[in-house]
């Protein structure tokens, strides 16, 4: 969901990426796995999460949330696929998630909507961060956190985050609400996937794990953090960026950040504010930075 990929999805041995269906394993229904059913009846007390709704391949996971939002379904769906064809990234960025992996679908794109947090909505994608990162470690992962939107195992990428918000009109109904998009692009099993160019830097949780990943398991411990993570976010915003900064692996690190009018900002990563920012820290002093592409200087 974020641009951790490129425009392009790498090529599978034997198959084309532009080909989701191309070796792909039977159907299996993720709405009815039993691990998600658990944790939707979990949520019933607050109404967080409403429904899943599974699909082999979409355009974007976000569009099909957002039309399924104006068509009159309530926040607290759950719109999840096995292959992303127009999917898009911060900024606009488009690229394809429709990899095939040595049991199927390789990746899984979830979009998770909500209401509009009364406190703190600004730090939900972090949120959504610290909940990736807790479904991976669920399933035996040692991850960390990329300021701002990406999950790393072994310092690459194995998952992204992009949250948007959109005011939605139903149609014949009175009014409008804000809701958010928390979407999340999984990268769960890449073994034996050929990456060439900027693929070639990422990883998924099978080959972290060495093993196949229990996809049903990974969507169930990543809405129940999401669900968790909210909670924790509305009770206590301080006590949940604690938590992020102790899991960033961006923090104390050399950085040069590309911001969004294309200059560059380089100095030590020195920790997350209150708002969610980075707080770069050069010979001049700190620099609070609300959105950039982040680059982690190696020494020497």
């Amino acid at each position: 969901m974020t641009d951790h990929r490129a425009d392009q999805a790498p090529q599978r041995p034997g198959g084309t990426a532009g080909d989701p269906d191309a070796d792909r394993a039977p159907w299996s229904d993720l709405a009815e796995d039993r691990h998600v059913r658990t944790v939707l009846r979990a949520a019933v007390p607050t109404a967080r999460w409403t429904r899943v709704v599974h699909h082999a391949v979409v355009g974007s996971t976000q569009d099909v949330a957002l039309q399924a939002l104006r068509d009159g379904a309530a926040p607290g769906l759950v719109v999840v696929a096995d292959a992303q064809q127009q999917g898009r990234g911060r900024r606009g960025r488009p690229w394809r998630d429709d990899v095939t992996g040595p049991a199927g679908p390789a990746n899984l794109a979830v979009t998770a909507t909500l209401s509009l947090p009364r406190v703190a909505p600004g730090l939900v994608p972090l949120v959504a961060g610290l909940a990736v990162g807790e479904a991976y470690r669920a399933a035996g992962a040692d991850p960390s956190l990329k300021w701002p939107n990406d999950v790393l195992l072994g310092g690459r990428k194995a998952a992204g985050i992009l949250v948007e918000r959109h005011t939605v009109v139903v149609a014949g109904a009175p009014g409008a609400g804000d809701v958010l998009l928390v979407g999340c692009g999984l990268d769960l099993d890449w073994r034996g996937v050929e990456r060439t160019g900027p693929a070639a830097a990422w990883t998924s949780l099978g080959e972290a794990l060495g093993d196949a990943v229990d996809r049903g398991a990974v969507l169930a411990a990543l809405l129940g953090a999401l669900d968790d993570g909210l909670s924790s976010l509305q009770a206590d915003p301080e006590r949940l960026l604690a938590r992020y900064r102790a899991c960033c692996a961006t923090i104390g690190r050399q950085v040069e950040v590309q911001l969004p009018d294309g200059s560059i900002r380089r100095g030590v990563a020195a920790s997350v504010d209150a708002e969610g920012r980075l707080v770069v820290r050069d010979g001049s002093g700190a620099h609070p930075v609300s959105a950039g592409d982040v680059v982690h200087v190696h020494p020497g």
